[in-house]
């Protein structure tokens, strides 16, 4: 599979999905942007500098993007983001600033072409009517790092070097950022975002997962496929296609089922190994096979499986004798 950010990239091509995305995160799940409100955008530029005869260099970069509400109209940037960025505030003001500068270049030459600006003027130095304005942009900055909170700076000041004396001389920028670490319930999403969030919310309490999932069992078994590839690449969450149903002739996943079928999976493992190591420790006080199948209360021809793997081994390594009762 590819890298959590491509997928997410792909997932919110649907205006559904990037609408519930903006709500959720920006509107507390108001249903202030609505899918047939959104229309395709120009990807943003980064600057890289200039290269050798003083050309400026710009890159593309594949941030979703939206116009919204025609000429009352926002652009809307959705950045996903699996590691912290330290710098992703510099990053953001960096992007939002091209973003009005190319609209201002637009400006610019369209005055140019028509040539309705007075020569001489403050408006033909400037490029700009005096009573023209630009397109707000926005920006968010979705988090799904499944290790941990996001620890990097959110406003521009907390990576600024400054103290009291200058601070309000310099202007502050604030980051747009969209942690699930900071929520504990994600009934403002109405997508499979809101099981993407839970997922990685709860990646490391598999028994508060374990909660969620069977409080929303009808939605959790009903998943589509791009959301099954999201969770399973982006919060990590097995789910076999063995566990794939169709449901009104569409294709679902029973991601309950699954869930549940490996954590008794887990159980098994847990259970195996615990049996290797009593057998071993009778071992190494030489007792004989039929002694130890007696006080570990299992059958012969299983703690006989054990001993030979244990031979093959050479050592008393449960995670080893492991691997080698799996090949045989």
């Amino acid at each position: 599979m590819g890298k959590p950010d491509e997928y997410f990239y792909n997932y919110l091509d649907d205006n559904v999905r990037f609408a519930d995305q903006m709500n959720g995160a920006l509107f507390r799940g108001r249903q202030v942007v609505k899918p047939e409100d959104l229309e395709p955008a120009d990807a943003q530029a980064v600057y890289l500098g200039r290269e050798a005869g003083g050309r400026e260099n710009f890159k593309a970069i594949v941030d979703k993007a939206r116009m919204w509400k025609g000429r009352l109209v926002h652009i809307l940037l959705v950045e996903n983001q699996t590691h912290v960025d330290y710098h992703m505030v510099i990053r953001n003001m960096l992007s939002e600033s091209l973003s009005y500068h190319k609209q201002w270049k637009q400006m610019r030459l369209r005055h140019d072409r028509e040539k309705d600006l007075k020569i001489g003027t403050d408006e033909f130095f400037s490029g700009m009517a005096r009573d023209e304005k630009f397109v707000p942009v926005i920006t968010l900055v979705v988090y799904c790092g499944t290790e941990r909170r996001w620890d990097g700076a959110k406003c521009l000041y907390e990576v600024l070097d400054i103290d009291d004396e200058v601070k309000a001389y310099v202007t502050n920028y604030k980051l747009n950022l969209y942690d699930c670490h900071e929520h504990d319930t994600f009934d403002e999403y109405h997508t499979g975002l809101r099981q993407l969030f839970e997922a990685v919310r709860y990646g490391n309490d598999k028994e508060q997962l374990k909660r969620v999932m069977e409080e929303n069992k009808e939605t959790y078994n009903n998943i589509d496929r791009d959301t099954k590839e999201l969770l399973e690449v982006v919060a990590k969450v097995r789910i076999p296609e063995e566990y794939k149903v169709i449901r009104n002739g569409e294709e679902r996943f029973e991601v309950c089922k699954a869930f549940a079928d490996y954590k008794l999976e887990g159980k098994l493992e847990e259970k195996q190994e615990h049996f290797i190591m009593l057998v071993c420790k009778k071992l190494q006080k030489n007792k004989p096979a039929e002694i130890i199948a007696e006080e570990v209360e299992e059958e012969l021809s299983d703690v006989e499986r054990i001993i030979a793997a244990q031979k093959q081994v050479g050592s008393y390594d449960v995670e080893e004798i492991c691997k080698a009762l799996e090949k045989r």
